[in-house]
């Protein structure tokens, strides 16, 4: 029996940097999102604007992933936020996530999760107790993958952005 070797893709996950390509991120957006789109939800970053890329990656403390000189990937952590709509979003000691992003043809090669860690990883340096994040009710995928990660559905929330209810998820780093 031959025995393959199997190289893992490797990625460079690093802070995002004023020179990144802001039209080369919400490409990347609109392609990970493109299959919920297809699926009738009007996630922001399925259609967002390269302003709207670049405030909500300078909103918060935001990651970029790399492979052979292309943006890949993309998270950013923010919070707390004293006017979010969300109350959970708005307590001490509460960050939340979101324009989470990997590329498609990437999907399930464990990128998502190097930058959700990575993400994780910030949030427990800085004491950070409970993270958070937000999806369609209906994207039972993305629930059961964060489930999975530890989160739980703890709220709901009714974006005026979107056309669907989102389930509010968190997770304990205190544990």
């Amino acid at each position: 029996m031959m025995v393959q070797n199997i190289k893992k893709p490797h990625f460079l996950i690093r802070p995002y940097q004023p020179t990144d390509p802001i039209p080369e991120i919400t490409a990347l957006l609109h392609r990970a999102y493109a299959g919920m789109a297809a699926q009738g939800l009007r996630y922001l970053a399925s259609h967002q604007d390269d302003q709207t890329t670049l405030e909500r990656l300078t909103s918060g403390a935001s990651f970029i992933a790399i492979k052979d000189n292309s943006i890949v990937g993309t998270i950013t952590v923010y919070g707390p936020y004293e006017e979010a709509e969300v109350p959970l979003y708005r307590q001490e000691g509460v960050n939340h996530f979101g324009q989470f992003a990997v590329e498609p043809t990437l999907q399930g090669a464990g990128l998502g999760k190097r930058l959700y860690m990575t993400v994780e990883d910030l949030c427990r340096a800085n004491n950070v107790k409970t993270l958070a994040l937000d999806t369609a009710e209906t994207a039972k995928r993305l629930i059961d993958l964060y489930q999975r990660w530890g989160f739980c559905i703890v709220d709901w929330v009714k974006w005026a952005e979107v056309n669907y209810k989102s389930v509010v998820m968190a997770k304990n780093l205190t544990k």
